[in-house]
C-alpha cells in the first residue's frame, strides 16, 4: 500500500485500511451456553440454551483479543437468552444502563467490544 496504508478495492486508501465496498463479518455459526458462558471463534455468532431449555442466561464471554468486535443473535425463537450486565451477572459483560438484555427473536441483535477483559456494549436491537 501506500505510506503504509493497505486499500481493498480501491488503489488510493485515504486510511491504514479502506474498503470500497461492502464488508461482511462472516456467516453466523452457533454457540451453546455452557454454564453462562460461551466461547467466542470468530465475530458472529447465534447462541443458544443449554440443553434447548427453555431460557438462559448468558454471564461471561470467553475469548476476544483487545478491540475484536462481536455480533450475537438468538438461535431460535422458541428459546430465551438473557444476555446478564455484569452488575446482575458477575460476569465480564457491560450493558448501556447495567440493563439486562433478552434475546428472545432471531433478529435480536447484540453488538459488543472487547476492553481490558470486559465485554462493552456497543449496539442492541430488539426485534
Amino acid at each position: 500500500g501506500t505510506n503504509n496504508r493497505v486499500g481493498i478495492g480501491t488503489a488510493t486508501p485515504v486510511s491504514t485500511l479502506s474498503v470500497a465496498g461492502l464488508i461482511s463479518i462472516g456467516e453466523n455459526t452457533q454457540l451453546t451456553i455452557s454454564s453462562g458462558a460461551i466461547t467466542v471463534s470468530q465475530s458472529y455468532h447465534d447462541v443458544d440454551t443449554e440443553g434447548d431449555t427453555s431460557s438462559d442466561v448468558l454471564n461471561t464471554i470467553n475469548g476476544g483479543v483487545l478491540g475484536a468486535i462481536v455480533v450475537l443473535t438468538c438461535e431460535h425463537t422458541s428459546r430465551t437468552v438473557v444476555v446478564n450486565d455484569n452488575a446482575d451477572g458477575g460476569g465480564n459483560i457491560y450493558l448501556a444502563g447495567n440493563a439486562n438484555f433478552t434475546m428472545n427473536e432471531t433478529t435480536d441483535t447484540l453488538m459488543l467490544i472487547f476492553q481490558g477483559g470486559a465485554w462493552l456494549q456497543i449496539a442492541q436491537s430488539a426485534n
